[in-house]
């Protein structure tokens, strides 16, 4: 949360729930997801997206990067996705493939996902 001085002597109804609001949001984010909850409420204020893919070792980042273009364009509705906003993170524990994450949404394609349905 910024640190913005606020007198609320000179807010109207209206504008003392909108803070209200705001304030509650900030404290649940905060007990809920700890610091994980402070950045998601500034990704949530500045209206922008937690973009994340995961991808095995095995394939390169540049493949990783043009799989998960097309998961965010026809999943997420996200057209407009510069490489520079998301995080690219390379996991052994995932046995193939990617897993692309906007915000707390989550596509698997690993075969770990696969495996774990077989075993069921």
């Amino acid at each position: 949360m910024t640190n913005t001085n606020i007198n609320i002597d000179n807010l109207n109804l209206a504008q003392l729930n909108e803070l209200l609001k705001e304030v509650r949001l900030y404290r649940d984010l905060k007990k809920q997801l700890w610091s994980r909850g402070v950045s998601l409420y500034n990704k949530l204020k500045n209206n922008s997206n937690i973009l994340l893919v995961e991808y095995f070792p095995a394939i390169s980042e540049d493949l990783a990067w043009e799989e998960a273009k097309v998961i965010f364009k026809k999943v997420f509705n996200l057209n407009e996705v510069s490489r520079e906003n998301v995080v690219f993170s390379k996991k052994e524990t995932i046995k193939g493939w990617i897993r692309v994450y906007v915000d707390d949404k989550v596509i698997d394609l690993s075969y770990e996902k696969i495996e774990r349905m077989v075993r069921k």
